[in-house]
């Protein structure tokens, strides 16, 4: 059974009036009505999708009703089976342009929009479903990265062969991986778990996913979809990993990257800890040990042209990173 087969028997499951439809990025977009909905595939079950919808619900008695609400079939019920076991969620979806991360000012809104959600993205104590709530630990994770960066490091000085992508990980290692420890032992110093257990005790919760992708302007509106990651944690994630992968798109821009945490932090007040986190976090190499750890985790015999391309990058961009990373400590102090 082809996709468009599938579609159509999940979309009998929904009291929908079908104008238009038409495929986008492995989904389905129909018009019914005055309003338009995405009909995509999903991994999750009806707990954590619960959970995500509760989120976007706060957000809708909060006064933000931007946001990809999934619709309940006939059988009340999130989640809809295809007759050969694909699971399917229909969501409220808009006509708009997805962010341009070239742009400083879409991207200043972003962020500035990315506070305001964040002040209401926090579930009441009585909520019976919460997910990812038992730690949060970035000083393990960091550990665990480094052990990894130093495994892989090993394992290709080990070798008799090298090809380029392991001789420039080998010239690049020492570098990244003293920033790993550097990033690690400041993250000890700086209040990370009594920030932890407050985010915990208040429920605070985070997009999971905050990038151009799940951006989009409609006008003077912004439209923000794809809750699949939402979880307690900490918010400040949520506006490093903005920062990060805009960073990367404009070659580091110090300028653009402050306007970026000013426009946060006029929309949002940051407590105490929180930036720091974001100092520790941005200093944390975390491009390059996804290169590295995807490396070692592929297949040997053939390395990807693509992927030595971005190790590449990455270390021709290291002085611009280098020096809007002292910038954002200078914010710190």
């Amino acid at each position: 059974m082809g996709m468009d087969e599938k579609v159509d028997e999940v979309l009998k499951q929904y009291e929908l009036d079908i104008r238009t439809r038409r495929r986008v990025r492995g989904s389905v977009v129909i018009e019914s009505g005055d309003r338009f909905y995405v009909v995509k595939p999903y991994l999750g079950d009806e707990t954590k999708i619960f959970f995500e919808e509760n989120v976007k619900e706060r957000l809708v008695e909060n006064g933000y009703e931007y946001v990809d609400i999934a619709l309940k079939n006939n059988s009340e019920k999130y989640i809809s089976d295809d007759p050969c076991g694909g699971k399917w969620v229909v969501r409220r979806w808009f006509k708009s342009q997805e962010c341009d991360i070239k742009d400083e000012k879409q991207v200043c809104m972003a962020a500035s929009h990315l506070a305001y959600l964040h002040k209401y993205m926090r579930l009441s104590t009585d909520l019976a479903i919460k997910l990812n709530t038992s730690k949060i630990d970035i000083i393990s994770m960091f550990e665990k990265h480094n052990n990894e960066m130093k495994r892989v490091n090993s394992y290709i000085k080990a070798k008799k062969k090298k090809n380029r992508m392991e001789i420039s990980i080998l010239n690049s290692f020492k570098e990244f991986y003293n920033q790993g420890l550097e990033a690690l032992e400041y993250i000890k110093k700086c209040n990370a778990d009594k920030l932890c257990e407050k985010t915990i005790s208040e429920n605070r919760i985070i997009h999971g996913s905050y990038n151009y992708h799940n951006i989009s302007f409609a006008g003077e509106n912004i439209i923000t979809s794809n809750f699949e990651k939402a979880a307690v944690g900490l918010q400040v994630t949520d506006l490093y990993d903005c920062i990060r992968k805009t960073m990367e798109k404009n070659s580091w821009n110090s300028d653009m990257g402050i306007s970026i945490v000013k426009a946060y932090i006029n929309s949002r007040e940051m407590e105490t800890g929180e930036l720091e986190m974001l100092y520790a976090l941005l200093m944390y190499p975390e491009k390059y040990w996804k290169l590295v750890n995807f490396y070692y985790n592929g297949k040997k015999t053939w390395i990807s042209e693509k992927n030595y391309e971005k190790l590449e990058k990455i270390r021709n961009q290291e002085s611009d990173r280098q020096k809007f990373i002292a910038k954002i400590k200078d914010l710190t102090v």
